[in-house]
């Protein structure tokens, strides 16, 4: 029998590929990190956004725009969670556009695809952090 570790916080990952998804939301409740909802889409986040509450966001950013789309409500008030809800987004690629639009909606982290799992972890763990993350 293992022991399971009480989880932090409520997490809502938005990741469509489901062997990461799953992997990840499995051992961030393992390690006790977050109790982790999982969606597929930005469409379906934003439906859990309004139906619970999380703690923070972690999303999948998407080449049409939706998880853009997505936290910009999000910042806009026009979620039932606080503007201040902590978001970390992984994507392929970064130019600076982005890099600029993650910020002005205050992305804490952004991780690049390909990652280890590892990486993603730290990143559920920053999410969970007390003070707000600053840029290294």
């Amino acid at each position: 029998m293992s022991s399971r570790v009480t989880p932090s916080g409520r997490l809502l990952l938005v990741e469509p590929q489901f062997v990461l998804r799953r992997t990840v939301s499995t051992m961030a409740r393992d390690m006790g990190l977050a109790d982790v909802q999982e969606a597929t889409s930005p469409a379906i986040a934003e439906k859990l956004l309004f139906e619970s509450r999380f703690d923070g966001l972690l999303i999948s950013l998407d080449d049409d725009g939706e998880a853009l789309a997505l936290l910009q409500r999000l910042r806009a008030g026009e979620a039932s969670h606080p503007r201040d809800l902590p978001v970390a987004a992984t994507a392929t690629a970064c130019d600076v556009e982005l890099a600029l639009k993650l910020r002005e909606l205050d992305v804490c982290r952004l991780l690049l695809k390909p990652f280890k799992v590892r990486g993603m972890l730290e990143v559920i763990s920053a999410l969970g952090a007390p003070e707000p993350l600053e840029p290294n």
